[in-house]
């Protein structure tokens, strides 16, 4: 698909996914790695691996929600590092999205894995997706 087709696609934000489970206290998944984790330590090495391979992601899942947020992932983009945390309401799981630096997605990692809260929950847009 050209540059021009994919500038006149429609998109969405209007969709949902099925709820997570996750039966571990935290859970780490990479291209190689699906393991439950113990330490920010391999979490945060997971994280800088990706900031070095653009085709390379982290998701963190937790088990136990409180604030509504079951996953925090990210990835390269074009713009710095798109991070996109997975928000469950009523038994569906709703993508946003934005944009950070590298020091951002870290902090954003790191209070996850220790509050299981992120900030500024508002400034994140939806995911859109194609039609």
């Amino acid at each position: 698909m050209s540059g021009d087709e994919k500038k006149t696609q429609k998109t969405t934000t209007d969709i949902t996914f099925e709820n997570t489970t996750c039966n571990v206290p935290r859970n780490v998944r990479t291209q190689e790695i699906d393991q439950e984790v113990s330490s920010w330590e391999f979490v945060q090495d997971c994280i800088l691996d990706m900031f070095e391979d653009g085709d390379e992601f982290v998701t963190l899942t937790i088990a136990e929600i409180k604030y509504g947020i079951r996953f925090v992932q990210a990835c390269r983009g074009g713009d710095g590092i798109i991070v996109e945390l997975g928000i469950e309401k009523e038994n569906r799981t709703n993508l946003v999205e934005k944009i950070c630096t590298e020091e951002e997605c870290l902090e954003i990692f790191r209070e996850f894995y220790d509050t299981t809260y992120v900030r500024d929950v508002e400034g994140y847009s939806p995911v859109s997706f194609f039609t």
